[in-house]
């Protein structure tokens, strides 16, 4: 469903809230402001609030401070805040280039330039970060994503940066979130997409790096595996496929191009990789490879990684190739 202003009502309470702050404004600016709008129903759909806001054209304002409150059932599902921003109210649009907060349900995300936008298709609204963005999720990804794990691989450090993450543009440049969380997202341009009941559509494009902690294994650093890819996306919440309640938790990963899945013990490459809570399977399309430090190379145009035991199962392309290359014996044991 696609919400849209009820611009009377919205401009009507605007400019009587405005006309009352004479005592505390300047000629085209006001303090302490607190704006509604409100979706078709007549229902709040999001609330700005900001330090100073100052006119600049019609319907168009610049506020200082300014915090966005994303209702869904009444309630701030979504909370927004930055330094400065642009607002045309009556387009549902917003605009920054300083650092964006955001803070919604299992979730945690900083970026910048940013921008929202309220009538989007298939979607209540969206969130989005064209130069450089993070995202933290609540959810760990299941251990079937991490494997195999072994000692001294892949650890965390004691510090709580990951070793693994490349020090890039996407680390060196933005704020911390408000804690460590299991599953950490990097990309250059980021698309944070509202569908509403809890669900939420993330698309990550350009030097995409994603970080999963197995915060169950034994000892007392978790182990990690991270994926590196051109093109990505995350679902957060149910697809209405599956039975299971995942509010608040990952359900999908979808990655595009040069993909690289490092566990510990395990590297794969494949030209896509798909992921889902229910399946509980990683699948790599196109290109497969997977090396294993103690069960050699499979090769294939489509392989699967099992959950249950971290096995490769690998599958014929319509080409019907496929290689699997099998540790060598120990060479001291005798033949039989």
């Amino acid at each position: 469903m696609i919400y849209k202003f009820n611009v009377l009502p919205l401009f009507l309470l605007l400019f009587s809230y405005l006309n009352g702050l004479d005592s505390n404004s300047s000629s085209n600016g006001f303090f302490e402001v607190r704006i509604p709008t409100y979706n078709q129903a007549g229902r709040i759909n999001w609330e700005l609030h900001a330090d100073e806001v100052d006119k600049l054209d019609e319907g168009i304002y610049s506020a200082q401070n300014p915090k966005m409150f994303i209702l869904e059932d009444q309630r701030p599902a979504t909370i927004a805040n930055s330094n400065t921003g642009f607002f045309n109210l009556g387009q549902g649009l917003a605009k920054g280039g300083e650092h964006l907060f955001i803070e919604g349900d299992g979730f945690e995300a900083v970026g910048r330039p940013w921008t929202f936008e309220e009538n989007i298709t298939d979607a209540r609204n969206c969130l989005a970060f064209s130069e450089q963005g993070k995202i933290g999720f609540e959810s760990q990804v299941n251990a079937g994503f991490v494997g195999v794990s072994d000692e001294g691989v892949n650890k965390r450090s004691p510090k709580g940066k990951s070793t693994s993450i490349p020090d890039d543009k996407h680390s060196m440049d933005l704020p911390n979130l408000s804690k460590d969380f299991p599953t950490t997202a990097y990309g250059e341009k980021i698309d944070i997409f509202d569908l509403g009941d809890g669900r939420r559509r993330f698309l990550l494009q350009t030097d995409v790096f994603i970080e999963m902690q197995d915060m169950e294994s034994n000892g007392s650093d978790p182990q990690v595996s991270t994926i590196s890819c051109d093109w990505a996306e995350l679902f957060l919440g149910s697809d209405g496929n599956s039975s299971t309640n995942l509010f608040g938790r990952i359900s999908k990963i979808h990655a595009l191009g040069k993909v690289k899945l490092n566990q510990p013990l395990r590297k794969s490459s494949a030209d896509e990789l798909k992921w889902s809570e229910q399946s509980g399977q990683v699948n790599l399309h196109g290109n497969a490879k997977v090396s294993h430090q103690k069960w050699g190379v499979a090769i294939g145009e489509h392989i699967i990684l099992l959950e249950e035991d971290g096995r490769a199962e690998v599958i014929g392309g319509n080409q019907g190739r496929s290689k699997l290359l099998l540790p060598a014996l120990n060479k001291t044991n005798p033949t039989k």
